[in-house]
């Protein structure tokens, strides 16, 4: 459960897995459920929604240096979601979203890790692809390489490319009697691109500390959204973990 001032969700999740053909291959499947409460601070109405989700993976070992995952998972939201702190301007006057009570998703993810032995470091590949009942479709690739460069120290090197439809009901202004619409600019035809360095350093088996520098860079691909409301963004991260 999690609370904010203007914002509470209470979720359940469950997640399992089984390992077979001589635990070279893992099935994984599992499940959530969301319940959220959304009480706008600006006066506007909010409401509930409620989201269940279900997953189901497959790991599977290619040879003693490559390892492939296969997840798929499928969704749907029903309720409350508009952003109550989105407007819009509707026949020359601005009001607030309004964005359709339901939404289905589909998302599907592969991943390919290939450890290369002469230089002690592997590469991790990844595709997603990502699709709703608003009209939004998404492919994001990525890749990460990891270099050891001693037995403590493990230097990362990443990117990330990411492209997306707008949804049926974008557009800047609306005319007309719309059953929804929004101008949020994340529901947009879109590209972003991300490229990041890390440095990992592991003491101990239990403790492991990090810290890395990412750029972000976010553009529009229609002729209609301001090229300004698109954010670029210097990232710098600190990390801690600890196994105990």
């Amino acid at each position: 459960m999690s609370t904010e001032q203007d914002y509470r969700s209470t979720g359940i999740s469950l997640l399992d897995a089984i390992d077979f053909n001589k635990k070279n291959s893992t099935l994984t499947f599992g499940g959530a459920y969301t319940s959220d409460t959304v009480t706008p601070s600006n006066d506007q109405p909010g409401g509930d929604k409620k989201t269940a989700d279900v997953l189901f993976g497959l790991t599977q070992v290619l040879s003693p240096t490559t390892l492939f995952s296969l997840n798929l998972c499928v969704g749907r939201t029903e309720g409350y979601l508009s952003d109550p702190y989105k407007v819009v301007e509707l026949n020359g006057v601005l009001v607030p979203e309004q964005r359709p009570d339901s939404k289905t998703k589909t998302i599907a993810y592969m991943s390919l890790t290939q450890f290369v032995t002469p230089v002690d470091g592997s590469i991790e590949l990844s595709y997603r692809h990502y699709s709703d009942s608003f009209g939004i479709n998404a492919e994001t690739l990525s890749a990460e390489w990891y270099q050891k460069l001693s037995p403590e120290f493990i230097l990362v090197p990443g990117i990330r490319y990411y492209d997306q439809t707008a949804a049926d009901f974008y557009d800047v202004r609306f005319s007309g009697s719309p059953t929804d619409y929004s101008s949020d600019y994340r529901l947009s035809a879109l590209q972003t691109l991300g490229y990041w360095l890390k440095l990992i350093w592991k003491p101990s088996a239990r403790l492991s500390l990090d810290a890395g520098f990412e750029r972000y860079e976010q553009k529009g691909k229609d002729t209609v959204t301001p090229k300004e409301v698109y954010p670029a963004a210097n990232v710098f991260i600190v990390g801690v973990r600890l196994w105990l």
